[in-house]
């Protein structure tokens, strides 16, 4: 990840969203939350990529990313610490899916049954009720590398398994190929 890291220069642990940035995401929420994390001594920056729709803190712990073309978007996604899924409508939840593909534990919203499951069945996330739930989550997966090797390896046997990734990541990689060669 490097385009991304020249980008932002962050040090430390780094907890990624990706979508639309909006209160209906759930955003407001995880910003609200992720604050209580840093005041309770969190050492993480929250970086938000994707289209915004909702004005954001002015926090020296919060970062915009905006709009990455694909394959930095899948570069943060591996670079992150962790990604969180704080949307409480998710479907399938693709960032979620994303996330387990490149080996990256997810943190999601637990009002959402189909992210619980993924969690469950994957053994690749933690998801949290509460803002207490979400502050604990996090510092749980921040300070322990081997439980986020663990489930990152959990993550992408279960994407494997589950979605035959290998036919996405070939649609990935002509779109990659067709970008290298404009």
């Amino acid at each position: 990840g490097v385009l991304f890291k020249r980008r932002h220069r962050l040090h430390g642990a780094m907890a990624l969203y990706g979508g639309r940035i909006d209160a209906g995401k759930g955003c407001e929420e995880l910003i609200e939350y992720f604050s209580s994390y840093v005041q309770d001594g969190g050492d993480a920056s929250l970086v938000l990529m994707g289209v915004k729709l909702m004005p954001l803190p002015e926090e020296p712990f919060i970062h915009f990313a905006g709009r990455l073309p694909d394959q930095e978007r899948l570069q943060a996604l591996e670079a992150a610490t962790v990604v969180v899924v704080p949307s409480p409508y998710e479907s399938l939840s693709l960032l979620a899916l994303e996330a387990f593909a490149v080996g990256t534990p997810v943190l999601a919203n637990a009002r959402s049954e189909v992210l619980v499951d993924h969690c469950h069945k994957s053994n690749a996330g933690l998801y949290y009720a509460d803002r207490d739930e979400f502050v604990e989550a996090l510092k749980l997966l921040v300070g322990d590398h081997r439980l986020r090797a663990a489930m990152g390896r959990n993550g992408r046997a279960y994407v494997r398994k589950n979605y035959r990734w290998d036919v996405i990541i070939a649609k990935y990689e002509r779109m990659f190929a067709k970008l290298r060669g404009r």
